[in-house]
């Protein structure tokens, strides 16, 4: 069996477009993550970085660039999570910079972290840990609150968004 040597790993680097291009073939969902500022004002980003670390004790991972929802997740310590249904990508344009002038997001605070109040799943979190990565802090939380309902989600893959079809449908 052939086995890679550190100084090959070291050496072997991808090129960035060719890897934006082959990590566009994982396909996620979409979530919101949102926080409030000190003055209780609402923020929302829109990830496709949000992984389900472990169950017991429920935790997940998001991975953000430094930014406002950066500086307040930290200062706070906490976040929100939506996971948008298919209806919901005006959603994700909103909150991955492209206002839509149209949209007024409803957000509800279920228990301590505000999320949005018609989406597919949502988390309440807690930071535990945090690990810087290169250009990004990788977030590690506890869920205190979750819940979510039927329906079907908006998709992400190939850098467009896509809508699951499922096996009745088809």
């Amino acid at each position: 069996m052939d086995v890679l040597k550190p100084t090959n790993l070291i050496e072997a680097v991808a090129d960035t477009t060719q890897y934006r291009k082959s990590v566009s073939k994982f396909a996620t969902g979409i979530a919101i993550i949102t926080c409030e500022d000190d003055d209780g004002k609402v923020h929302g980003m829109t990830i496709n970085s949000f992984t389900s670390i472990s169950l017991d004790p429920p935790t997940v991972l998001i991975s953000l660039k430094p930014g406002k929802a950066h500086r307040l997740i930290a200062k706070s310590g906490r976040f929100g999570a939506s996971i948008l249904n298919e209806a919901q990508q005006d959603h994700s344009s909103h909150f991955s910079g492209r206002p839509q002038e149209s949209l007024i997001p409803d957000f509800v605070v279920r228990h301590n972290v505000p999320t949005l109040r018609h989406c597919l799943a949502w988390f309440e979190c807690e930071i535990s840990e945090r690990v810087q990565v290169h250009d990004h802090t990788l977030f590690l939380a506890r869920v205190r609150h979750c819940d979510g309902i039927d329906g079907s989600p908006l998709m992400f893959f190939g850098s467009t968004y896509h809508r699951p079809v499922l096996a009745n449908q088809a």
